[in-house]
């Protein structure tokens, strides 16, 4: 049975006999509620390819580049594709970026400075594998092997950043497994500390999603 929607756009392609479905989908956009449209990005492209595949034809290539996200009433500034969406974090302080197509993500997140370098590294690495009362049922998320967490320190313009490198793991209520690769680097001023982290699917993974998760943690940088 045809649904509402898929009525509608039968009708005005008889009355438009010269517009083919991913034309007429295009054409659709200039009626969409432009609020809706642009929450969480003002990329052309993304904003085409979301109506491209709801209609589920194929899509544009995406933007390529970055966007600087620099709000000045947050103590931090870094980069992220220019494709990704943004949303904010209703779980945590923060905010969270992400290729919904990918599902390659970048959260930001804000939280007490721990008491010590190893502390905050646990916490950076639990923040990111989320606590299981956020996930809810009986969903299991595991935490990786101390051994598999490498981590190191930089400084940058007088302050100190933590950067780490792990796996993740999360098994569904379905039991479908998901792993994921994740860089992060956190650095804390005046008592609280930013962390970044950017991660990627295990099984989609390769080195231009690398170069694209490093850029996003390299460019992270707190004010001084």
């Amino acid at each position: 049975m045809n649904s509402p929607a898929d009525n509608d756009e039968k009708a005005a392609l008889k009355q438009r006999p010269g517009l083919t479905r991913r034309a007429f989908a295009l054409h659709s956009i200039q009626w969409l509620p432009f609020a809706a449209l642009l929450a969480g990005t003002d990329d052309a492209t993304t904003i085409v390819n979301s109506v491209l595949g709801a209609y589920g034809l194929p899509k544009l290539p995406s933007s390529t580049g970055y966007k600087l996200y620099d709000d000045f009433d947050e103590e931090y500034v870094f980069e992220y594709p220019r494709s990704w969406v943004a949303r904010s974090n209703h779980q945590r302080k923060g905010i969270y970026f992400a290729d919904f197509n990918t599902s390659d993500k970048a959260v930001l997140e804000e939280f007490q400075e721990p008491a010590d370098d190893k502390a905050a590294v646990t916490e950076v690495v639990s923040r990111a594998v989320s606590p299981a009362n956020e996930v809810g049922g009986d969903a299991r998320l595991i935490l990786p092997d101390e051994r598999r967490i490498k981590s190191e320190v930089a400084e940058h313009d007088g302050l100190k950043y933590i950067y780490a490198r792990f796996p993740s793991e999360t098994v569904t209520r379905s039991g479908y497994q998901i792993k994921r690769k994740n860089i992060a680097v956190a650095a804390a001023k005046n008592g609280r500390m930013y962390s970044l982290l950017a991660s990627a699917r295990s099984d989609q993974y390769n080195k231009a999603k690398e170069e694209v998760l490093q850029h996003i943690i390299e460019s992270f940088r707190v004010r001084p």
